[in-house]
């Protein structure tokens, strides 16, 4: 009886010989990517731990950093139409809002969502003067007005907090 080919019994064979010319067998290459994959996912810190000397760079204002020793890539060196350079500046104002993130849990919250939804009606005012979609043009004009009725909710409970 012979053995069925999934049970039978494999053969060791070295992943590397000076036989191979020098060549290295699939095994050894997939042990290789294996082992590379696995490296650049701890360089990285793909286990969600925090170094506890890393920087935390999510806060940093990078719109105010000199960055012109660093080579971007191709699209950093065209020029921004309007609509792009208009969807930056609001990006840009909204991350600074954003970056002072004050120590009391509530107020952090409150302060950082006022920031963002103002930068929301901003995105959507942009939309409405360049996107040219009805969808995209009905969807920017139903944000400004929930973000809008929110907004003056925060910055309301702000106010109060600040007067007690």
């Amino acid at each position: 009886m012979t053995p069925s080919p999934c049970c039978a019994p494999r053969q060791r064979r070295p992943i590397w010989s000076p036989f191979d010319n020098g060549e290295l067998r699939d095994e050894a290459a997939t042990l290789l990517a294996a082992a590379g994959a696995l490296m650049l996912l701890v360089a990285c810190g793909a286990d969600g731990a925090k170094d506890e000397g890393a920087v935390d760079h999510s806060a940093m204002d990078h719109s105010a950093m000199d960055h012109s020793g660093h080579d971007m890539g191709p699209a950093a060196k065209t020029d921004l139409t309007e609509a792009q350079a208009a969807y930056k500046a609001v990006n840009d104002r909204m991350h600074a809002g954003m970056a002072d993130i004050p120590a009391d849990p509530d107020v952090a919250f409150m302060a950082g969502m006022l920031a963002h939804h103002q930068g929301a009606v901003e995105m959507s005012e942009v939309a409405l003067q360049y996107a040219k979609d009805a969808q995209a043009r009905d969807l920017a004009a139903r944000v400004i007005a929930a973000q809008k009725e929110e907004i003056a909710e925060m910055e309301a409970w702000l106010k109060e907090r600040s007067a007690k």
